[in-house]
């Protein structure tokens, strides 16, 4: 489409009209005006050629330099169509020739059967057939005449086979014969129905009308008064045929019928694809550059046709009527309608655009629709997306109707201030939206359609599932999670280098499908990014294992010269540096060269993938800055160890001597010991033996260190017989200040202590100890009085407590009960309870019960044998509190079974038969009451265990069997039975399963008893049932 405005062709006579197939009932132009030529008479009007030489005629009122410049317009068109038909004036010349010959022809036929001879005259047959031939040719004008219409050669076309469609110069030749048989036909039609008579007489014929056509005949006419009164009042009302409007529908004929909203052949002629973006800019610049082009242009030719002088007095005319606003609401609804026929033509073209010229199916001549392939995530997608095009394509719709609606009615240019009326001040074009849904449906079936192919192109990238997946990435991560070596990861970083280099240069990253020209730079691009971040990835793990052993080798040049420069505390640490570099120099210093080698090759490698930093390249060089120093640390180190020798030499000579000094001071010290007699102070004589103790401890690992370096310097191990005959000397004395210091605590709490906090066997366990310890040192203390004397009064003080330890067994018993003491008061004759429970042995030993000591004795034993089967019975009691039954769900049949009861029926028997053996003890009187219930409760879940186990066996040998349809058909009466006992189970299990969580086996006893109560009545049918089954069944089990 171009917007070039054409110059307007019209002239100031109103019968210049645009075929209008809609106004059919109307005359045509060519029945107006009068013939550009006259066969007969001396009169002739001028023909097109006089016309073209002269000038307009003077029928064009109103003629100045504005209508002299249109109809020249109105010539040059003429002329062109003129040109354009002169093949069809050869074939009128053709056609004209044959007619003369045929009318000579006839002449000599006639001449030859005359008689007489004379002038040449024309029958009137022959006149008839020259005067049609004539007007044929050159009679009818061309000007008028619609030419044949597209659509009709379209369905021609249709209709040529597709094995002839290669033909295009015969096609050519028939679509020129097919126009110029056109054109006669229209001539023909024109003549044959036009010069009739209208009156329907001929010469010599009479009149044969109908009766109700003989009002015809009547002249003069009766309805002519009425007839004359109808076209006036058309002339007056009728706007659409008055001369501005017929200019205005000239106007756009001639100049504005082949504008468009949207530009089709500028958009299908771009040699580039368009994006999104740029389509709706282009769109959108064609949209506003058409609505001013009309603005300016189009509305400004129609403001001047109306600004004319002739036109002034018209619309004077037209408002002192009152007509003048329907003059321009008829001439709005003619520039309505010319704008909603431009709408229409935008419309189809763009939905033509759309669904055929960017068509996959024809041969790529057009512009098309950029579309990027991108990576989201794990997916492929297009960018922008169908759905995105969908609605830009769909949204030109509403666009190209936004933009014909605020064209301002004429009205409004001409009269500023006129008022607005009802109908509005802009035109209003009406599209059915029926109209625009199905062009929309249209252009959204041609895209959807035309997706498919890139859709089917993304799995051209299906090689490279691995990266978009992210599955690389976690291959990657996997790979280094264990421990690789270097070559290894440089190799796993080769292969993706590769990959990125491979899919960076792919050489199709553009295609063309069909209205796409699908572009994978930003997929290609997004691609070699994720391979190179692996890459990358992989070159760092490398950098960071080589930092690594730098970083290591660093750490163990510098240990290894921070361990040979330090200064030795003595004289193990000095062996032990020396030992250290020996081993440093053997094996240490050959492996860490040979690593840092390993080392230098690697940073090599690593320079092809990664770009060192400074601090990379300062901690490679300070590594081998490292290496190259240690020789000279070595023989720094060489040198200290040669000084530090000498003086630990030194000074192991002056600590032996300063040893030997100090064992003569503890010798001094032992013989102290010997002087010490007093009782009262046997607690600092205590402290003083565990400190000379402690000294000799000292001094017994100063002998080994000692020793140790006389066998570093190679010198012989000095012994130091002193320490252990003072060693010796003293142990004795230290074991009687201890026992004596043990005795005299533990003597106070056993008598002042509470009876409750005295253990008569481990009273009488300690005694003993104590007695065996002293009589020993009684021994050897012969030649020592003091420390003779001391042992002497202890063990005397032992004995006369170890006659006591009967008592303070009878007293101490734990198992004495108030019955207890009750019998013994009745013996003393008075009483023996415990005031409180601070009551002591001193407190009973003052009332000279020993006397009775035999009566308690035996009272004793009673409560000490009472008391174990006390404690037996409550050890039963809390071995079953962590005893439980195990429920297990069993298959599918929603409830539960009894499973795992050998442990608890093991622990039910051992416990049977304890308190079966319990209760046959002669001391099980005071706990009878006890005793039998516990029995009876283990006898009772004995029962129910049983019975339990019973019941359950039956059921599972039962439940497949009647499970099945079949064998409850058989035996109805039977599964009856076998429904009741499985509705019982069923609802006791569950019940069990439900109060058993986490309580102890024991406690369940009533539900036990419940389940008991439940189950007996059904379990003699059930056992019944069991055997009468095994009966019934049996024959029918295969062998």
């Amino acid at each position: 489409m171009s917007l070039k405005r054409k110059k307007p062709d019209f002239t100031g006579s109103p019968t210049l009209l645009v075929r209008n197939p809609e106004q059919a009932c109307r005359k045509q132009p060519w029945m107006e005006e009068k013939p550009l030529f006259s066969l007969f008479g001396s009169k002739h009007l001028r023909t097109e050629a006089a016309v073209e030489r002269d000038g307009p005629d003077s029928r064009t009122s109103g003629s100045s330099g504005r209508a002299q410049e249109l109809f020249h317009s109105r010539q040059v068109v003429q002329k062109h169509r003129r040109s354009s038909t002169s093949r069809t004036n050869v074939w009128q010349k053709k056609n004209l020739h044959q007619s003369v010959n045929k009318v000579m022809s006839q002449r000599v036929v006639e001449g030859c059967s005359s008689s007489h001879s004379g002038p040449f005259t024309f029958t009137e047959e022959t006149r008839r057939e020259m005067m049609y031939n004539y007007y044929i040719q050159r009679g009818i004008g061309l000007v008028n005449v619609a030419p044949l219409q597209d659509s009709c050669l379209e369905k021609i076309h249709e209709l040529i086979p597709s094995k002839l469609s290669h033909l295009s110069s015969e096609q050519n030749l028939l679509d020129d014969e097919i126009k110029e048989e056109y054109l006669h036909s229209v001539r023909a039609a024109i003549l044959t129905h036009t010069p009739n008579d209208p009156s329907g007489n001929e010469k010599g014929k009479k009149k044969d009308l109908p009766p109700h056509r003989l009002e015809m005949e009547i002249v003069p006419k009766p309805w002519n008064r009425s007839f004359v009164q109808a076209r006036k009042r058309m002339n007056l009302n009728l706007h659409c045929i008055s001369r501005p409007l017929l200019q205005v529908m000239i106007l756009w004929h001639n100049c504005y019928k082949d504008v468009r909203l949207i530009d089709v052949a500028e958009l299908c002629s771009r040699e580039k694809f368009m994006e999104l973006s740029e389509f709706q800019q282009i769109v959108t610049q064609h949209l506003d550059l058409t609505k001013r082009f009309l603005l300016e242009n189009w509305l400004s030719d129609v403001h001047n046709m109306f600004c004319v002088d002739n036109m002034h007095n018209l619309l004077l005319s037209l408002s002192k009527k009152g007509k003048l606003e329907s003059f321009f609401n008829s001439a709005a609804a003619l520039m309505t309608l010319q704008l909603q026929k431009l709408t229409l033509n935008s419309l189809s073209d763009y939905t033509r655009l759309i669904s055929k010229e960017m068509h996959s199916d024809r041969a790529r001549r057009t512009s098309g629709f950029v579309l990027h392939l991108i990576l989201e995530d794990t997916d492929i997608k297009f960018e922008p997306d169908f759905r995105a095009y969908e609605k830009v394509l769909v949204s030109m719709f509403e666009l190209m109707l936004r933009s014909t609606r605020s064209i301002p009615r004429i009205e409004t240019t001409l009269f500023p201030d006129w008022e607005e009326s009802h109908l509005g001040k802009t035109l209003k074009p009406i599209i059915l939206p029926e109209i625009i849904q199905a062009q929309q449906e249209e252009v959204c079936r041609a895209f959807w359609a035309e997706t498919d192919r890139p859709k089917e192109y993304i799995h051209q990238y299906d090689q490279y599932a691995m990266l978009m997946s992210r599955q690389a990435e976690e291959k990657v991560e996997q790979f280094l999670s264990q421990r690789r070596s270097f070559q290894d990861i440089m190799e796993e970083a080769i292969r993706y280098q590769q990959l990125a280099d491979e899919i960076l240069y792919t050489p199709c990253k553009v295609v063309q499908l069909g209205m796409f020209e699908v572009r994978s730079h930003k997929l290609l691009r997004s691609l070699v990014k994720r391979a190179q971040e692996l890459n990358h990835k992989l070159a760092m793990q490398m950098l960071q294992d080589h930092q690594e052993i730098s970083r290591n080798l660093c750490t163990e040049f510098e240990k290894i010269s921070v361990k040979a420069l330090s200064t030795p505390a003595d004289t193990l640490t000095l062996m032990e540096l020396k030992a250290y570099i020996q081993k440093v120099l053997t094996t240490e210093m050959p492996r860490l060269e040979q690593q840092l080698a390993d080392s230098n090759r690697q940073l090599c490698s690593l320079m092809d993938f990664v770009t060192l930093s400074p601090e990379d390249l300062e901690l490679n060089a300070q590594t081998v800055h490292w290496f190259q120093r240690m020789p000279s640390i070595f023989e720094e180190h060489q040198q200290m160890i040669i000084v530090k020798t000498e003086l630990y030499q030194s000074g192991l000579k002056l600590h032996r001597e300063c040893f030997m000094e100090e064992l003569v001071n503890y010798s001094m010290q032992m013989k102290e010991f010997l002087g010490f007699g007093e009782l009262s102070d046997l607690s600092k004589y205590l402290k003083k033996a565990q400190a000379l103790n402690a000294r000799l401890d000292l001094a017994s690992k100063k002998i080994n260190e000692l020793n140790l370096e006389e066998e570093a310097f190679g010198w012989p191990v000095s012994q130091y017989p002193l320490r252990k005959q003072i060693q010796d000397r003293l142990t004795p004395f230290l074991r009687l200040y201890e026992t004596a210091s043990d005795f005299l605590r533990h003597h106070e709490q056993w008598l002042r202590g509470p009876l409750s906090a005295v253990s008569p066997d481990k009273v009488e366990e300690d005694v003993g100890n104590y007695w065996r310890t002293l009589y020993k040192l009684e021994k050897g203390f012969s030649e020592v009085p003091n420390a003779l004397k001391i042992a002497r009064t202890i063990k005397a003080k032992v004995e006369d407590f170890k006659e006591h330890i009967p008592m303070v067994q009878v007293l101490c018993n734990p198992g004495l009960r108030t019955r207890h003491w009750d019998a013994m008061s009745e013996l003393a004759g008075f009483s023996l309870h415990p005031v409180d429970e601070q009551v002591c042995v001193a407190q009973y030993l003052v009332m000279r019960l020993e006397q009775h000591l035999s009566s308690f004795d035996g009272i004793s034993e009673a409560a000490s044998k009472e008391y174990s089967l006390e404690k037996a019975l409550e050890k039963m009691g809390s071995e079953w509190c962590f005893m439980e039954f195990t429920l297990l769900a069993y298959r599918e049949t929603g409830t539960f079974i009894l499973s795992s009861v050998d442990e608890i029926q093991l622990l039910l028997d051992d416990h049977i038969v304890k308190t079966q053996t319990m209760r046959g003890s002669p001391f099980i009187k005071p706990f009878t009451k006890e005793i039998r219930e516990w029995e009876a409760k283990l006898l009772l879940l004995q029962e129910i265990l049983d019975e339990w186990l019973k019941v359950q066996f039956t059921w599972l040998y039962l439940e497949p069997i009647f499970s099945s349809p079949d064998i409850m058909v058989q035996m109805p009466e039977e599964g009856r039975r076998f429904t009741a006992v499985d509705k019982t189970w069923r609802e006791t299990m569950m019940q069990v399963s439900l109060i058993m969580q986490g309580r102890s086996a024991i406690k369940h006893l009533p539900l036990y008893e419940k389940l008991r109560q439940n189950v007996p009545q059904h379990v003699l049918h059930a056992t019944s049932l069991s055997s009468r089954q095994h009966v019934l069944l049996k024959p029918s089990m295969p062998c």
